[in-house]
C-alpha cells in the first residue's frame, strides 16, 4: 500500500512538472516506471498502479508506441492473473510467468 500511495505521489509530482519539451522528465517517468515494474514482483494490484505513470508517459508522442505495448503487456497480465484465481491454475500459470518474463525484461 506505502508503494502504491509513493508512486501516485511521485507520478502526481512529475505531472505537474512536465513541460511538453522536458526530456531529463521523460527519462525520470520511465525510470518510474520500471522502477514500479520492477517492485511490482507479480502482484497484481501493484502492476495495476504502474498503470498511472505508463498513462502519463503516453502523453508523450515519442513514448505512445512504448506505451502501447506495455498496456497490452499489463492487460494481458492482468487478466491472465484473473483467469488463474478461476480456473485452470496450471496451465495458466506458465503463459503468466512467461508474459510477466517479458515485462520484466522490457523494463530490466
Amino acid at each position: 500500500m506505502k508503494n502504491i500511495v509513493l508512486l501516485t505521489a511521485i507520478t502526481l509530482g512529475l505531472t505537474a512538472c512536465a513541460q511538453p519539451q522536458a526530456a531529463p522528465e521523460d527519462t525520470k517517468l520511465k525510470e518510474a516506471y520500471s522502477a514500479c515494474i520492477n517492485t511490482a514482483e507479480g502482484n497484481p494490484d501493484k502492476v495495476q498502479a504502474c498503470q498511472s505513470v505508463l498513462k502519463v508517459l503516453g502523453q508523450e508522442k515519442q513514448h505512445q508506441e512504448f506505451v502501447k505495448k506495455e498496456t497490452v503487456r499489463t492487460l494481458d497480465y492482468q487478466n491472465c492473473i484473473q483467469a488463474t484465481r478461476t480456473g485452470n491454475d496450471q496451465a495458466v500459470k506458465a503463459r503468466c510467468d512467461k508474459i510477466w518474463q517479458e515485462i520484466r525484461s522490457n523494463n530490466g
